[in-house]
């Protein structure tokens, strides 16, 4: 299930109360919440997700939490990697994204499309080193 929050909904003190979460977070990397009377320590990883939203929402952007097991369609594969519905789509076609047809509509699941995501971003990388290092050894003066 996805849940999206936006900062449009919250109000002023809330927003306020956003900013001196964000100012409080940064550079933490311990944190206790109070549930009722018990105080429990914030593991790292969810201290880390935490932080990443508070900054989102006080900086007025919505956010949208998804789970790795929920399934998408290619336009809301298209928003997630920044691409267009047509190119979503054949990516699923193509397989690039694993997917299955429900009836007549493709369905990925989140973590096969960040999966992606993160081998582009990967494959980037790697291209700009290999420029890099093409300007050093041309001397280039990069």
């Amino acid at each position: 299930m996805s849940t999206t929050l936006e900062p449009s909904r919250l109000s002023p003190s809330d927003q306020g109360a956003l900013r001196s979460l964000v100012d409080a977070l940064h550079g933490s990397n311990t944190a206790t919440i109070t549930v009722g009377q018990r105080p429990l320590s914030l593991p790292t990883l969810a201290l880390g997700l935490v932080t990443e939203l508070v900054e989102h929402l006080a900086a007025g952007r919505s956010v949208t939490v998804l789970s790795g097991e929920e399934e998408i369609s290619p336009r809301e594969a298209a928003e997630l990697l920044g691409v267009s519905r047509p190119f979503a789509s054949r990516l699923f076609d193509e397989g690039q994204i694993p997917s299955r047809r429900v009836g007549t509509h493709r369905r990925a699941f989140v973590k096969d499309v960040l999966a992606y995501r993160e081998r582009q971003h990967a494959a980037r990388r790697a291209a700009l080193d290999e420029l890099a290092a093409e300007g050093q050894r041309l001397k280039l003066g990069y």
